[in-house]
């Protein structure tokens, strides 16, 4: 069996490690298929690129998007052929939420340091939470800079306490928008994580059942989405892989899994990545898309 890790997160967003050291783990666990797709930027593709050729691993670029959908939020995975393929309108889409993520973390900032006790006030400051971040800035960098002032006692404390609590909410595309630009730029866009506990179709705590959740999928499949991340560490512990590998087929959508590799950020150790236990099938239909898609160009 063949072993992928396509969800994975360097220090470009919020991961630990940089491209290239993600390739050396990937290389390391005997994986062969391997995608980048940090949150809403695609700083670290070119270095990711070339790292995976030099390593003999077939990589390809990706990118999270946290997109808007309804009245909540979303994460969208989207898988190119190479590079090259992204056309400008979406790469500037990109840069747009990544400087909207500036602007979110200063009001985060603002807001976490009136809520700490007084002793600590005002000691957040945005340019130390930015020296931790290579590429976009994400909680995560909030969550390492109060463990560092002793804030808190570890970054899941700064989650549980302040930062999933009092988060700021920022205007995020429109997932019809950005279906769109993917396909256009012949990506295949994968609905990440269609059951976890946040930016999920699945949130009984929001009012959405399991009886909700096939006339959403059915609805992004008649908007442009084409895959559905079903088995996912997450669905594993709850026993919903089947229920949305079922949904997927039910609507003609591709098949993946993955670990969502963070590191130490979400607690995983690097043994984690590839670990998702997968065949091939997902990496032909992703070529066949990409080989239609390049047809079509020409």
């Amino acid at each position: 069996m063949m072993k992928s890790e396509i969800h994975m997160h360097s220090i470009y967003s919020d991961g630990e490690f940089s491209p290239q050291k993600l390739v050396e783990i990937a290389r390391k666990n005997s994986v062969s298929v391997l995608s980048l797709t940090d949150h809403d930027t695609f700083e670290g593709i070119e270095e990711f690129i070339e790292a995976s050729r030099l390593a003999g691993i077939e990589g390809f670029p990706g990118i999270e998007i946290t997109v808007s959908y309804r009245d909540f939020q979303l994460h969208v995975l989207a898988y190119f052929r190479a590079q090259e393929d992204i056309k400008p309108e979406l790469a500037l889409r990109v840069k747009e939420m990544a400087d909207a993520r500036v602007q979110r973390m200063r009001e985060l900032i603002d807001r976490v340091n009136d809520l700490i006790p007084d002793r600590f006030k005002g000691t957040i400051e945005f340019d130390n939470v930015r020296k931790a971040a290579e590429g976009v800035l994400a909680r995560p960098h909030l969550a390492r800079e109060m463990v560092r002032l002793k804030i808190v006692s570890s970054t899941r404390d700064a989650f549980d306490r302040y930062l999933a609590p009092y988060n700021v909410l920022r205007k995020n595309i429109d997932i019809k928008d950005a279906l769109r630009l993917i396909r256009e730029s012949g990506g295949i866009p994968v609905l990440a994580h269609p059951g976890e506990r946040a930016y999920s179709l699945y949130c009984p705590t929001k009012g959405r059942e399991y009886e909700d959740v096939p006339p959403m999928v059915e609805e992004l499949a008649s908007w442009g989405l084409m895959g559905l991340e079903c088995v996912y560490p997450y669905h594993e512990k709850i026993r919903k892989v089947e229920y949305y590998k079922d949904l997927a087929r039910q609507f003609g959508l591709i098949i993946t899994g993955s670990r969502d590799f963070h590191g130490f950020s979400t607690g995983q150790s690097a043994k984690v990545l590839g670990g998702t236990r997968m065949d091939c099938k997902f990496y032909h239909e992703f070529k066949r898309v990409w080989s239609a898609s390049q047809a079509s160009v020409g």
